[in-house]
């Protein structure tokens, strides 16, 4: 069985460390590829013949939150030079926590991560993403965050200095492996939208024979990369933010008694899939004479408009779920490491300029489009390597990747795709 992708680099970012040593390695930073930070343990633990656990803050069978942790009966990995038979995680600060929380980091600060013990109790088999967990392999410890410590660093959805331009981009290395990110929306506003674009008004974009809230590519209604970037913009006057439900469906195909009101489920400006949501939508890399970067709106709440900050990528799935009449239209951004078909959630992806991310079915890829160049939100993401040392299995990650469906919407730049960034965030998706 091949090693997975991220929990290679986990190794590789923390290199032979005191908390490795102890047998315990402490993670921070990205939350959109946590999922797949679980599956990498579990998949390396078992090939090593050990049987692994996983231990969270709630009895959700469908979501990891923002701490947790995967012990081993075995070392992770019998090739690692030193004892690693837990790994601790704390994703509540956002990617750029691999750095601020990380012990090599000069000013960096401790969080809290969590402890298995005797008290926490086993729960049912995984759904959704988790589903590769049996029933009993993980378990609920309820919220105490009983070890208050520095990570070893961790993984980012882009490099350190989109962040902050004083991190020394020498600290930083490519993780190997790409990641999808996709405009989501609540289901109100998925249907209506979906009903609009049946519609000469709406542009004829659906066809008219798709059944309310197909998911499938064909039927996937669409926005476009202008109406994100004037809905997430600081500009507070725009049609965007006063136009309510209009600005997106007209009134022929909305809800009957909707809140006119659209709510954007941002993260904040420590997390990597916004930074990302901020490069592809808002220019954030034109940093020239000339300009053309575009601000970013803050938390607010308008007569028809609202921005609403969500500390994680589970908080933002929760944001995107609510779809009462008073909750009107929602959307946000999130990895396509998440599927919310064949479980709880009810949000939906949408079409990116007339183009799928997802190929719209419970345990897709969520790859296809991406890794054949047609669809372009991508990032390759980042490993927090301190004073630009990493071990040298990060050299080796990509000759270790699971390809296809087993690590959903990330794939391995250069050998699942051609399509890239090179490395950097701030060049464009291309043949490489």
């Amino acid at each position: 069985m091949k090693l997975s992708k991220l929990m290679i680099a986990a190794i590789a970012v923390c290199g032979a460390s005191q908390a490795m040593a102890a047998g315990v390695t402490r993670l921070t930073g990205s939350s959109a590829s946590s999922i797949n930070v679980v599956r990498g343990a579990v998949n390396m633990c078992v090939a090593n013949g050990g049987s692994a656990l996983v231990y969270k803050t709630s009895s959700a069978t469908n979501a990891l939150g923002n701490q947790f942790t995967v012990t081993c009966t075995t070392d992770f990995d019998a090739n690692i030079p030193v004892t690693a038979n837990e790994l601790r995680v704390n994703v509540a600060g956002g990617s750029e926590s691999a750095i601020t929380n990380a012990t090599n980091y000069t000013s960096s600060t401790a969080t809290g991560f969590l402890v298995p013990s005797a008290s926490c109790t086993a729960l049912p088999a995984g759904t959704e993403a988790l589903s590769f967990l049996a029933a009993g392999q993980m378990l609920n410890c309820g919220t105490t965050l009983a070890d208050s410590s520095k990570s070893d660093g961790g993984f980012l959805d882009v490099e350190g200095p989109v962040f902050n331009t004083n991190y020394d981009a020498g600290d930083f290395s490519p993780a190997g492996f790409s990641q999808v990110f996709g405009v989501a929306v609540n289901s109100t506003l998925y249907n209506d939208l979906q009903a609009y674009q049946k519609t000469a008004a709406g542009g004829n974009i659906v066809p008219a024979t798709c059944a309310a809230g197909d998911t499938t590519p064909a039927c996937q209604p669409s926005l476009s990369r202008a109406q994100i970037a004037s809905l997430i913009n600081s500009a507070t006057t725009n049609p965007a933010k006063t136009g309510g439900l209009a600005y997106l469906v007209g009134a022929g195909s909305q809800t009957a008694g909707l809140t006119n009101k659209i709510t954007y489920c941002m993260r904040p400006q420590t997390s990597g899939t916004q930074q990302s949501a901020q490069l592809y939508f808002l220019n954030y890399d034109a940093l020239g004479s000339l300009g053309g970067k575009e601000s970013i709106v803050s938390a607010v709440s308008l007569s028809k408009y609202a921005s609403v900050v969500n500390a994680s990528s589970s908080n933002v799935k929760t944001c995107l779920n609510a779809n009462t009449a008073a909750d009107g239209y929602k959307f946000g951004i999130l990895s396509l490491e998440n599927n919310p078909l064949g479980g709880a959630d009810t949000y939906r992806f949408v079409k990116l300029n007339e183009v799928a991310a997802t190929e719209g079915v419970a345990g897709a890829s969520q790859t296809a489009t991406a890794i054949a160049g047609r669809y372009d939100f991508v990032y390759e993401l980042s490993a927090y390597c301190p004073a630009g040392t990493c071990a040298p299995v990060i050299d080796g990650i990509k000759a270790n990747v699971p390809a296809g469906t087993s690590s959903p919407g990330i794939f391995v730049t250069g050998v699942e795709s051609k399509f890239g960034r090179g490395g950097n965030s701030n060049k464009p998706y291309a043949s490489r």
